[in-house]
């Protein structure tokens, strides 16, 4: 299984207002997901368990908070085993729970937005990596990049894009050259294949 364990980085900052708006979008995104949706668990956390796909719903809640909140997220998957299944997420247990813990809680030292763990050494190594550039990319791609790679993991293509936010498809074609999309699409392509 794939756990993510999330948090709102600054969610002091956020006004009650603020807070139901993310609500919101969590809700939103939990109805059209795979996945099973637990969200403020301890305030301003969430976690999400899917047996597929768990990076592109990483990089899904990531980029639609931020777009929409103008918020940024923490998020830790943690692959493994599920040993106790709660109706609440925040009550169940487990590897990958564990992983996906204890990642988002180093990930606070270490000031970085995405983490993915296992429990195999030598695949942490290597998506150590491949973490550290879905991070740079984040932290340096526009506000309107990061709105293209949306709707890119939501399988869309440049065209409906383009119509959908109301730019024309060639301004699109170079939201995503200008982006290192190439590079989202292949860890996430790997990640699925690999994990």
């Amino acid at each position: 299984m794939q756990v993510l364990t999330g948090d709102i980085i600054d969610s002091t900052k956020l006004s009650n207002a603020e807070r139901k708006a993310i609500a919101a979008i969590l809700e939103s995104l939990a109805q059209s997901s795979k996945g099973q949706y637990d969200f403020f668990i301890r305030g301003d956390s969430f976690q999400v368990m899917l047996e597929t796909d768990g990076l592109t719903e990483a990089l899904k809640i990531k980029y639609l908070l931020k777009l929409k909140t103008g918020f940024s997220v923490r998020i830790s998957i943690g692959i493994g085993e599920v040993n106790i299944l709660e109706e609440r997420l925040s009550n169940s247990d487990g590897p990958a729970f564990w992983l996906s813990g204890q990642g988002l809680d180093a990930m606070k030292e270490e000031k970085t937005l995405i983490s993915i763990h296992t429990s195999d050494d030598t695949k942490n190594a290597e998506w150590k990596l491949h973490s550290a550039t879905l991070d740079y990319l984040e932290k340096t791609n526009t506000l309107n990049q990061i709105e293209v790679h949306y709707w890119l993991l939501l399988d869309n293509t440049q065209q409906e894009i383009a119509e959908e936010i109301g730019i024309r498809q060639s301004s699109v074609n170079r939201r995503i050259k200008n982006s290192g999309w190439n590079l989202i699409e292949n860890i996430v392509s790997h990640f699925n294949q690999t994990l």
